[in-house]
């Protein structure tokens, strides 16, 4: 039964919890804020965290005169978040599944293979050699996430995780005649969902957040994703307007250059903030029982 110094002492990390949680909204916050807020007011009186003179207007602009160029990014955004977390789930279970094998004799071969190149890289010159000249990933769907498919931080966490299933039922499914495949596919995946779910939510914050593979690989701007649309926008603003000036429901605007990026922020974030919510509880359960060594 917890006492009252240990109560006093839930107390103490739960506020500290909620304070530090507030910090780490307040970008978003002030995000959400800026993006209503008019540019006017913005450039004469900064940034709050309430809009100041409340209004749509940048929406209506980004979506006004740039509504396809962003709707693309965004369409292809979804596409290789979804295609590239299938695709690494599976590439990165597998590969999990052969190293906790107990019966193989190369695990830790295999192991150490993945193990070496958390410490070794060859550099981004011969990664884009590699990429562009050998496996012609450039301008490619696939350059988007190929190059993502298999993280050794994800595949160690759910090599531990098939390790603290019991042997025993991998056993009983050999002596049934079960081969490798039917045990990895109807058993393995089954009980490891926890840990799938895991990597799955580490795999698509990883792909929809990405700029930097579109940034070396791509040029085509049909394959442009919408961090990689907002990094131009970011590193070039008057990308957003094509002239002096736009139209927008029959007025002439001027762009609203610093609240457009407070508006892509939020646009971008949106997906992410909404699906984290129901996957958490997945999340943290994954981590701790894949964390400990089996």
């Amino acid at each position: 039964m917890p006492t009252t110094d240990s109560k006093g002492l839930l107390i103490f990390f739960y506020f500290c919890i909620a304070i530090f949680s507030v910090i780490c909204l307040v970008p978003f916050v002030l995000a959400v804020s800026g993006s209503l807020s008019t540019e006017a007011r913005i450039a004469a009186e900064g940034y709050s965290f309430w809009p100041r003179g409340f209004t749509f207007e940048t929406y209506e602009f980004l979506f006004g005169s740039k509504a396809q160029q962003i709707l693309k990014a965004y369409s292809m955004s979804v596409i290789v978040t979804v295609l590239g977390t299938l695709s690494a789930v599976l590439v990165t279970t597998a590969y999990a599944y052969v190293i906790s094998v107990k019966s193989f004799r190369l695990k830790n071969v295999f192991a150490f293979f993945a193990y070496f190149t958390m410490l070794f890289s060859g550099g981004t010159l011969p990664w884009y050699l590699l990429s562009t000249k050998y496996y012609h990933l450039g301008d490619t769907l696939l350059g988007l996430f190929v190059p993502y498919l298999l993280s050794v931080f994800l595949m160690f966490l759910m090599a531990n995780y098939f390790r603290s299933i019991p042997h025993e039922i991998v056993e009983s499914a050999e002596i049934d005649g079960a081969g490798h495949l039917r045990i990895f596919f109807s058993i393995m995946v089954p009980l490891g969902r926890v840990g799938l779910v895991t990597i799955s939510l580490f795999y698509a914050l990883q792909f929809w957040n990405d700029f930097y593979l579109p940034l070396m690989l791509v040029s085509n701007q049909d394959l442009y994703t919408i961090q990689y649309l907002m990094y131009n926008m970011m590193a070039n603003i008057q990308f957003l307007a094509s002239g002096n000036a736009a139209q927008v429901g029959g007025a002439i605007i001027a762009p609203p250059l610093e609240t457009a990026k407070m508006a892509m922020t939020c646009l971008t974030v949106l997906p992410i903030a909404i699906l984290y919510p129901f996957l958490q509880r997945f999340f943290v359960k994954g981590i701790v029982v894949g964390s400990v060594k089996g």
